[in-house]
């Protein structure tokens, strides 16, 4: 994966949710007062709401946690901007902040990167490999941590291709061996039809 060029940010203006890929998202409830519960019995009582905590890769500072928006327009709408997260979220599965390999499951990295870069919000490979220039030369190291992960990325996209097309071949042989079989059976049936004539 590459930086995102100016270019690419101009064709992409209209497009509302634009760069939200590269973020870090995970959603969770929190418990917070129920103020008119409260006042009613005489106690403090709560209630689970929707939080959103969004994270910038590389900027521990640029992280926003509030509670979910819902507009029902996008980009405004949390549910919307980030549907893939929110799917996670309600149906109780596992979150992470971003979809992507693990840096602590790459096995190039050092354990101790791994564990800063987290403190920066930088959690996958892929999250890495796409760093801003800026974010990039806050890390010691970090322009060849980054070609690293761009070329693991590349690789893995590529075997990814590759796998891909040997299902689909090994596929296509279970097709092609099924169908001499089939063929195979009616030549038989139709030699014993004969041989009957």
């Amino acid at each position: 994966m590459r930086e995102v060029t100016i270019e690419e940010q101009a064709e992409n203006a209209e497009n509302l949710t634009f760069g939200d890929d590269r973020l870090g998202v995970i959603f969770y409830n929190k418990p917070v007062e129920d103020r008119e519960r409260s006042l009613a019995e005489g106690r403090r009582c709560f209630k689970d709401r929707e939080y959103v905590k969004i994270m910038v890769p590389g900027d521990r500072h640029n992280t926003v946690d509030r509670p979910v928006q819902r507009t029902g327009i996008l980009p405004t709408d949390d549910r919307l901007r980030f549907p893939k997260q929110y799917a996670r979220f309600k149906a109780q599965q596992e979150q992470t902040a971003h979809d992507g390999t693990p840096l602590t499951l790459w096995p190039t990295i050092p354990a101790t990167l791994a564990e800063e870069l987290k403190f920066i919000n930088i959690f996958t490979v892929e999250q890495l490999a796409t760093l801003a220039d800026t974010h990039v030369a806050k890390i010691p190291g970090g322009h060849q941590w980054k070609n690293k992960a761009e070329v693991f990325v590349k690789a893995m996209k590529d075997t990814a291709h590759v796998t891909k097309m040997q299902a689909e071949l090994a596929e296509r042989d279970n097709r092609i061996e099924t169908l001499e079989k089939a063929l195979a059976e009616q030549a038989k049936a139709i030699e014993e039809l004969r041989k009957r004539k």
